[in-house]
């Protein structure tokens, strides 16, 4: 009796990743720089309306992921209450969505809660958004246990995977430390590869992670032509790499020009 009760108890404590809650939240903070969360009760959120995040829950814990870092809230009675550093005291109210925020799109790619949460835990100390730093304590374990996420088809593992590879083959974090430092980039198809599963899987931001790639070995005509089909997909990163490419264009035009200069009479 007593070691079913105990059980009982295990079970009921229990705590499974989910990423079915849903709604428009918004901060009720006026100088907030993060105004509002949409989520989508599949995985997907839209921060301030318009840039694309993952999430995930775990008992009264949620994870918001927008590109490189994590925001963490306590949810409580409806609300989510900021618990990190970007969200700190912020309380976001379930609201209806404004006008001025649709029509709004959610990416269709499938974000597995379980493994997105196991994602979490090897990168962050867990209920906080510190960083774990065990890929500096244990690389080799790190890399293994990211690559395996993203075999089962995490895409934003196979990102963190690719971001690892693209700094080997640029020369590791000396070679970005040490200023004027020679940065021949080594190729590698398993980068190529990785991109491509992400695009496979439906997740656009393998477009960005390809054209890196292809861009980094000097094949940047090729490179272009993925980053306009990412864009095409709704890859905010693609967006910003051509529009700064053409800006540095512009300007390397108009330094070229003589007629942007005048001679002095």
């Amino acid at each position: 009796m007593m070691w079913s009760v105990l059980l009982a108890g295990i079970i009921s404590n229990a705590q499974t990743p989910s990423n079915t809650i849903e709604g428009y939240f918004k901060s009720n903070k006026k100088d907030a720089l993060y105004t509002s969360i949409h989520l989508d009760g599949r995985g997907h959120a839209l921060i301030n309306g318009g840039f694309n995040a993952e999430y995930v829950q775990n008992g009264d814990k949620l994870y918001v992921f927008p590109d490189k870092s994590v925001f963490v809230f306590k949810v409580e009675n409806g609300k989510l209450k900021g618990e990190s550093s970007w969200v700190e005291k912020a309380i976001f109210k379930k609201s209806e969505i404004p006008f001025s925020e649709e029509p709004f799109t959610f990416p269709s790619y499938t974000i597995d809660a379980e493994l997105l949460f196991d994602f979490y835990k090897l990168n962050y100390k867990e209920g906080a958004d510190e960083g774990s730093f065990y890929m500096f304590e244990n690389e080799e374990d790190y890399m293994k246990q990211t690559a395996a996420l993203c075999d089962k088809g995490l895409t934003a593992a196979c990102g963190a995977y690719f971001g690892i590879l693209y700094l080997q083959s640029a020369g590791g974090l000396e070679s970005l430390l040490v200023e004027n430092a020679v940065k021949d980039f080594s190729e590698n198809s398993q980068m190529e590869k990785i991109a491509n599963r992400m695009i496979t899987l439906g997740d656009a931001r393998g477009y960005g992670l390809l054209g890196s790639y292809l861009y980094a070995l000097g094949k940047e005509e090729e490179a272009v032509k993925v980053y306009n089909e990412g864009m095409e997909k709704g890859d905010q990163n693609c967006a910003a790499v051509l529009f700064q490419l053409e800006l540095e264009n512009v300007v390397e035009d108009a330094g070229s020009d003589p007629a942007t200069f005048t001679e002095e009479e």
